[in-house]
C-alpha cells in the first residue's frame, strides 16, 4: 500500500485533505501552541496521517547535535506535545552534524529515549551526510526506528513499513510520470505492507496525487487546474482561500499561524508560561 503526500511548511487545508491522506510537516520557523495543533487535528479527517519533521531547534543545541541544554530540553518538550496533539509520526533528519562515532550514536540514542513510543506511531530517521545505508540501516534497526530512503537513489530496505522521501535537488527539480513510475517499480520489489512517500518540490501536491493515482489509489479530486493553482502558491492555498478564511473568522475559528506563536525574530517563542496555564 502506497500512501503519498507532500512535504509542507504548515498544516494542510481543505483542498489538500480532500485529495490526499498523508502529509509531512516541517514547521521551519514557527512553533504552534499545543492547543492550536489540537484544534487543527480535530478539524481533519481521522484517516489523514501526519508525519512531523523534528525542527532543527529540537535536535541541535548551542552545544551541538543531540547535546542537551536548557533550551533543547524546552524544545524537546514542545516536540513531544506536538506529536501528541497531532497524533503524528516522527521524522528525524540528520546531516553532517552527526558523525558515525560511538559518542554521537550514544547521544542520538539518548535523545530518542525522550520520545514516547506508542502503537501505531512510526519513528523515522532520515540520515544524510556520511551515513551511507550500509551503516545507517543496522543502526536504525538497533534503535528500533525506520530508516528513510530515496527510492531513486538507494536500495529499498526490507521490512513491513517503508518511508521514502523524494526531494527536488540539483538537476532533479520535478517528478514527472516517468520518475514516479520508477519509484513505484522500486517500491513494488520491497513488498512493504505500507510505504509512505513524502515529496518535497515546487509541484509536490500534484506529484503526490499523480503517484497515488499511479499506485492505483485514486484521490478524491482530479481537477488538474486546481492542482496547478495549489502548487503555484501552496502556503496560501493550504490555508484555504480568502473566502474560507473570512468564513472561519465569522465562526470564531483561529488561524493556525497566529502571530502569538512567534517571537519578534519569527522563531520559536518561549511557551513556558502558556504551557503552565494549560497544565493548571
Amino acid at each position: 500500500m502506497i500512501v503519498a503526500g507532500a512535504t509542507l511548511e504548515r498544516p494542510p487545508g481543505r483542498k489538500y485533505v480532500e485529495a490526499l491522506r498523508f502529509a509531512e510537516l516541517t514547521f521551519p520557523s514557527s512553533r504552534p501552541k499545543r492547543a492550536t495543533l489540537q484544534r487543527w487535528r480535530k478539524s481533519l479527517p481521522t484517516e489523514l496521517e501526519v508525519a512531523l519533521v523534528a525542527p532543527r531547534a529540537t535536535r541541535i543545541s548551542a552545544l551541538g547535535a543531540f547535546r542537551f541544554d536548557e533550551e533543547l530540553e524546552k524544545n524537546i518538550a514542545w516536540l513531544v506535545g506536538a506529536l501528541s496533539a497531532t497524533d503524528a509520526h516522527l521524522v528525524i533528519p540528520t546531516g553532517t552534524e552527526m558523525s558515525t562515532s560511538t559518542r554521537d550514536r550514544e547521544r542520538f540514542a539518548a535523545w530518542l529515549a525522550r520520545i514516547p513510543r506508542r502503537p501505531g506511531r512510526h519513528v523515522v530517521w532520515a540520515p544524510t551526510g556520511i551515513w551511507e545505508s550500509e551503516l545507517a540501516r543496522p543502526f536504525a534497526e538497533e534503535l528500533g526506528v525506520i530508516c528513510a530512503f530515496d527510492p531513486l537513489e538507494d536500495d529499498v530496505p526490507a521490512g513491513p513499513i517503508g518511508y521514502a522521501r523524494l526531494q527536488a535537488l540539483g538537476g532533479r527539480q520535478r517528478f514527472g510520470e516517468g520518475l514516479l513510475s520508477e519509484v513505484l517499480d522500486a517500491l513494488d520489489e520491497a513488498e512493504h505492507e505500507k510505504t509512505y512517500v513524502a515529496i518535497q518540490s515546487e509541484r509536490s501536491f500534484r506529484e503526490a496525487k499523480m503517484l497515488q493515482l499511479l499506485a492505483g489509489a485514486p484521490s478524491d479530486d482530479e481537477d488538474e487546474d486546481e492542482d496547478e493553482d495549489l502548487d503555484e502558491d501552496l502556503d496560501e492555498d493550504l490555508d484555504d482561500d480568502e473566502d474560507d478564511d473570512e468564513d472561519g473568522d465569522e465562526d470564531g475559528e483561529e488561524d493556525l499561524d497566529d502571530e502569538d506563536d512567534l517571537d519578534d525574530d519569527g522563531d520559536f517563542e518561549d511557551e513556558d508560561e502558556d504551557e503552565d496555564e494549560e497544565d493548571d
